[in-house]
């Protein structure tokens, strides 16, 4: 069982991974686009717009990639509702982990692979978005 949790842990991120990048070059293309047509970062209020843009975008992909964990861990059988998979998920990607919520002997490695997968997401988060914050100053 721990090699199957490891290669799936190791599948999973690598996907969200993909996805995460993918998102964040499609999110650089699109203020890119906003810039060369609006000027976007030489006005203040539009530099808002933009870097609100930008956080909201960041979010709603890391509440995509949470879900996904979510719905595996519904597929595995961990939890009974989304609810559950998803407040999981999200606790278990800030590493908060709570703990009135677990999963099972079975599977409880899978869900510190999701912890170790969402440290190589904030990263680049982060980094698009001082990015984009020194554009605005």
């Amino acid at each position: 069982m721990l090699y199957t949790q490891l290669i799936y842990g190791t599948m999973i991120i690598t996907a969200v991974v993909i996805f995460h990048v993918a998102s964040l070059v499609f999110l650089a293309r699109l203020l890119k686009r906003w810039h060369d047509n609006y000027s976007l970062f030489d006005n203040v209020k539009v530099a808002a717009v933009g870097l609100g843009t930008s956080v909201f975008f960041i979010i709603g992909i890391n509440t995509i990639e949470a879900s996904f964990w979510a719905y595996i861990y519904l597929l595995l059988g961990e939890f009974q509702t989304i609810n559950d998979a998803l407040y999981f998920s999200i606790s278990t990607a800030t590493t908060v982990g709570y703990g009135d919520v677990v999963m099972s002997e079975q599977w409880r490695l899978l869900s510190s692979l999701e912890a170790m997968g969402w440290w190589l997401l904030f990263g680049p988060s982060t980094v698009f978005f001082n990015g984009i914050n020194a554009l605005c100053l």
